[in-house]
């Protein structure tokens, strides 16, 4: 990760961020297409999953800024099966080193043309913090408002996870990358 975010490979603003670890590395490329936790996101997305990109995520102690509330996969969905993301924690994940909260029911929503979801209340009841013990992981929906805090403390807060689309979700996210 360290050779990769030298290399100014990082998610621009997000520099604690590193997507499509799959290009850069033969281990992650196959854990995207055949990790043992593909038959999982295959069952939840009707057999039809993708990988799009595997992904590392740290938050290093002492990083105060967090990641506001976004779903993965915006605009109008054919189904409930758009995309899933798989989160797994390297490190102890709760609240005070910014573990991932998610906005109960919100996957039956839509936010036309929106990463950023604004107006989301934080502190609502159906707020949820996912406390997580190395190893563990949580499974959300690409439209699941979603968000992490900061690192309030001295403890690391690292994580990689795999992001799934649909089929047709995933040849129409290509075709949208070679016109530009």
């Amino acid at each position: 990760m360290r050779r990769l975010l030298d290399r100014g490979d990082g998610e621009g603003r997000f520099r604690n961020l590193l997507k499509s670890l799959q290009v850069h590395d033969d281990w992650f490329d196959m854990q995207l297409r055949e990790g043992r936790h593909v038959p999982l996101i295959n069952r939840l997305m009707d057999g039809d999953a993708i990988g799009a990109s595997a992904a590392w995520f740290d938050r290093p102690k002492g990083e105060r800024m967090g990641i506001e509330p976004h779903v993965d996969a915006m605009g109008k969905r054919g189904s409930d099966n758009t995309g899933a993301t798989i989160w797994f924690a390297l490190d102890p994940v709760d609240v005070g080193n910014g573990c991932v909260h998610y906005l109960k029911g919100s996957h039956k929503n839509i936010y036309p043309g929106e990463t950023w979801v604004t107006g989301v209340n934080k502190e609502a009841e159906s707020a949820f913090a996912a406390q997580l013990n190395p190893g563990d992981a949580v499974v959300h929906s690409a439209h699941t408002v979603h968000w992490s805090g900061g690192n309030k403390t001295g403890l690391p807060r690292r994580a990689i996870s795999y992001f799934y689309l649909s089929r047709s979700a995933y040849y129409s996210y290509q075709k949208r990358r070679k016109k530009k």
